[in-house]
């Protein structure tokens, strides 16, 4: 443990502050604090040390400019036991006098610092960019391979083409015909049923014995069907709906949010209503 770490953990000790206390107000992980503290400054880049430092500073009542200046004269090798240390809470102490020598020294590890620095970043790049170019010789390689491997489209027989045809048109054509039985004029003794939607509802109808048809209808939208007996229906929010029926106010057939399931709208119901 060197003078520089060894001060500090004194002065957090002699406050009465634990490394808990500090990791829990600066969110510093402890075992960062305990590196500190051990003179392990190269677990972190500089940056992420010194601003841990500062910070433990801070909390142990000392000037971090102060304590940042004695660190860097300690990173640089000018600080030691022998020339000078740093005693008391105020941390006051001069800063210790340049060696030549020590100076001489510093200046060129730091220099070597710089190239080898500079040499792993090129080998970094280097690494990245013939990554980058396998990738992209991977995915040229993929495009052109399955390019090359594409189906060759099979012509279909005339014939088929137009049975295939037919098969469709004739459901379409189905509906057709029961949605023109659905629109056509009232018959005789037929029922006109109308819907407003007061608010969003999914019905489901059959006039007479015709397939039902669902939809959901948004608020103040309207819908109109026709009948020659009767009406079947299904409703998601009964409250939601108001009908008339052969021009007859029936309200609504539910509470809102209520699901009604095949109610029968028939002359009888109209009856009862007028």
């Amino acid at each position: 443990m060197n003078t520089f770490s060894d001060e500090l953990r004194k002065e957090r000790v002699s406050k009465d502050i634990s490394l808990s206390d500090i990791a829990k107000k600066t969110h510093i992980n402890v075992k960062y604090l305990e590196a500190i503290e051990q003179g392990s400054f190269d677990i972190l880049p500089q940056t992420y040390v010194r601003a841990f430092i500062r910070e433990y500073a801070l909390m142990v009542g000392l000037s971090p400019g102060a304590v940042l200046k004695k660190f860097d004269v300690m990173v640089s090798g000018k600080y030691s036991i022998g020339n000078g240390a740093l005693i008391g809470s105020g941390w006051s102490g001069t800063t210790p006098p340049s060696l030549p020598e020590q100076a001489a020294a510093s200046g060129g590890s730091t220099k070597q610092e710089a190239i080898r620095s500079n040499d792993k970043r090129k080998l970094i790049v280097g690494i990245g960019i013939a990554f980058l170019t396998l990738v992209l010789i991977y995915f040229v390689y993929d495009y052109t391979t399955q390019e090359w491997k594409a189906p060759v489209a099979q012509e279909t027989p005339f014939q088929e083409v137009v049975r295939e045809q037919e098969k469709q048109i004739q459901p379409q054509k189905a509906a057709l015909d029961t949605f023109a039985a659905l629109q056509a004029g009232p018959k005789k003794d037929s029922l006109t049923l109308r819907g407003v939607a007061i608010d969003s509802v999914w019905i489901s109808i059959s006039a007479d014995s015709t397939p039902s048809q669902s939809m959901l209808l948004p608020p103040k939208s309207s819908r109109t069907w026709v009948a020659t007996e009767s009406f079947t229906l299904t409703l998601g929010n009964a409250g939601g709906i108001r009908f008339t029926l052969n021009g007859t106010d029936i309200g609504t057939l539910g509470r809102r949010g209520a699901v009604l399931r095949k109610f029968s709208l028939t002359s009888n119901y109209l009856k009862s209503k007028q």
